[in-house]
């Protein structure tokens, strides 16, 4: 039997976790990921205040500067919100984000 015949059966699980880093299409990716959706609830609940800091954000939400940027860089590429400074990087809500009701809180 050469090599190319071969073939391995590989669980459910592995397979999926495999499909889903392919970018096999029958895989559904969520909206916002865990910190997106804290991140984006804390943003909604604060609207008082229309700009803020990843620093400001993280101590309100007791979680670390960089993982408020990793999340924040998707809800901006997805456009829920804003970037609006440079240095330093300051986010606001855009009318998306103002307006989305995030399920399962």
């Amino acid at each position: 039997m050469s090599k190319k015949s071969e073939f391995v059966e590989l669980p459910e699980n592995v397979r999926l976790y495999w499909e889903g880093l392919c970018g096999g299409n029958d895989v559904e990716k969520p909206m916002f990921t865990d910190n997106g959706k804290l991140i984006l609830k804390y943003l909604q609940e604060h609207q008082e205040i229309p700009m803020w800091k990843a620093r400001d954000i993280a101590e309100g939400l007791f979680i670390s500067s960089r993982a408020v940027s990793g999340a924040a860089r998707k809800l901006v590429t997805d456009g829920f919100v804003e970037k609006v400074g440079q240095d330093p990087v300051v986010y606001s809500l855009t009318e998306k984000g103002k307006n989305i009701v995030i399920e399962g809180e």
